[in-house]
């Protein structure tokens, strides 16, 4: 089928990759959330299954996310496609509706969730994996932090849309929104979405052109200038030409920034020599990804962050009944209020991001993630302390925005790194940022809830915040103390 021009230029844009980007993010986290209200009351009320058996529902969906964020990097990096994968996330959708269209069984109930774990898995890594393909390091915080935005969005009406649908409709009610959302999600993939590194390839030409081209014309300048004529003086010859600033971003006009991926040593913060380069380029193994200092620290940041995250989420509402009385409805308003707070605050946090970066240098990235997590701690202290609703939900609100400002630079560095190291493993440095977020998931909160029970809220939340906010900083400090050491 022979795409419209109109619409192959609008394919072709890195907006578009990041407009689209954004919506996945939203049905990705609408079709997770949609199912959230009502597996207590179609476990317990319809199925009879003990409640001890809802955290296999929650497992279910942290085993399927590993199975897909472990393989989906190495085979999007092996076969440099980045839509197929997007194709079968969206496919996945439709299928994890159709499971729980059908589902009468607490077996069926855990496959559902398997399934869509893979799925969630796989579109999580592909957004940011495709954004990161087509964007300079200095602008990824901005982009990354109006995904999360969306991300949010989804967090905050999916539970009320899967309730009222569960109201109205039952079981498949949800499932027919899951497989429409799927479905509108693979309609628009196959409209507007290409491979994001075609779009790459595209940019990187165009740069080295338009480089090419000021160094042609740097060169013709220094000989005018040499040359005894009257007019001679008339002619500026520019002092240097750097070709990779000189480029020029082929379809985003408004930031003329060359993408990274010819990365510039004069300015960058984070320089590898050429045969740590060369070596990174060869190797495609999660494993060896691990073993880079550049690349360990934002995994295990993104692992706290998101593993506090949710350990919050478990705990607050426990706590907002047992100290308080609240019921479920007034509970849940606190979490529309920290979301509206963090819709609000995630685009200033990828800005500050942003504009610090440009300013300092992208080594300056691992600072603000060790700044973050000292902050992220001194909220879960005011939270864990708080002895007053309101107090509880401004320290919530405040250790939601100290977790963006660890996450959001987390997940820009993978792409800065694989671009300074000129590797093909962009893929599989966001599978590890899902990877760590799944094992954070299914690890932390158990543990959180155990700790609860014996030795209080205050208690657990604060000696977990510091062991664990402790752990992020000194490892992700690391890599630019090495650095600072070797200069």
């Amino acid at each position: 089928m022979k795409i419209p021009p109109i619409l192959q230029n609008v394919r072709s844009r890195p907006a578009t990759v990041w407009i689209t980007s954004s919506v996945i993010a939203l049905v990705n986290r609408l079709v997770y959330t949609l199912t959230i209200a009502c597996i207590p009351d179609l476990l317990q009320s319809s199925m009879h299954v003990p409640r001890a058996s809802n955290g296999i529902i929650t497992t279910a969906f942290g085993v399927g996310g590993l199975i897909g964020g472990s393989c989906i990097g190495y085979i999007s990096d092996r076969t440099q496609n980045r839509i197929v994968p997007q194709l079968a996330a969206a496919t996945l959708y439709i299928v994890s509706g159709c499971i729980f269209f059908f589902s009468k069984s607490f077996y069926q109930i855990v496959i559902f969730r398997i399934v869509l774990g893979i799925a969630s898995s796989i579109a999580d890594t592909m957004l940011f994996t495709t954004v990161a393909d087509v964007y300079p390091a200095n602008l990824l915080g901005l982009k990354m932090s109006v995904i999360f935005v969306f991300d949010n969005i989804g967090n905050m009406l999916g539970p009320l849309l899967g309730g009222k649908a569960y109201e109205k409709m039952g079981v498949r009610g949800i499932a027919v929104i899951s497989m429409g959302l799927g479905a509108a999600e693979l309609l628009m993939l196959l409209l507007f979405v290409r491979n994001s590194l075609d779009i790459r390839r595209m940019i990187t030409s165009t740069s080295v052109a338009q480089a090419a081209s000021a160094s042609n014309l740097a060169f013709e300048s220094t000989i005018v200038s040499a040359c005894p004529s009257s007019h001679a003086s008339l002619v500026e010859a520019p002092s240097s030409v750097n070709p990779t600033r000189a480029s020029i971003e082929l379809l985003e006009p408004k930031n003329s920034k060359s993408l990274p991926c010819t990365p510039d040593s004069s300015e960058a913060s984070i320089n590898l020599d050429k045969t740590e380069s060369t070596k990174r380029n060869k190797s495609m193994q999660l494993y060896k990804l691990l073993l880079q200092l550049p690349v360990v620290g934002p995994v295990v940041s993104i692992f706290v962050a998101t593993g506090m995250q949710s350990v919050v989420e478990t705990i607050i509402p426990l706590r907002l009944y047992d100290r308080f009385g609240y019921s479920p409805s007034t509970i849940s308003i606190a979490f529309l209020i920290v979301g509206a707070v963090l819709i609000v605050a995630m685009p200033i946090v990828g800005y500050v991001n942003d504009a610090v970066i440009l300013k300092y240098g992208e080594a300056m990235r691992y600072y603000t993630i060790a700044l973050g997590a000292a902050l992220m701690l001194l909220s879960l202290v005011v939270t864990a302390a708080a002895s007053k609703y309101a107090l509880l939900i401004f320290g919530y609100a405040v250790f939601a925005i100290t977790a963006m400002i660890v996450i959001v630079p987390a997940q820009s560095a993978f792409g800065d790194f694989i671009n300074t190291a000129e590797s093909h493993a962009m893929a599989q440095c966001y599978s590890l940022a899902w990877i760590a977020e799944g094992l954070a998931n299914i690890s932390l909160p158990p543990l959180a809830s155990g700790l609860y029970s014996v030795i209080g809220f205050l208690a657990m939340l604060s000696s977990m915040g510091a062991v664990l906010c402790a752990v992020c900083a000194i490892t992700v400090l690391a890599f630019p103390l090495k650095l600072y050491w070797k200069s």
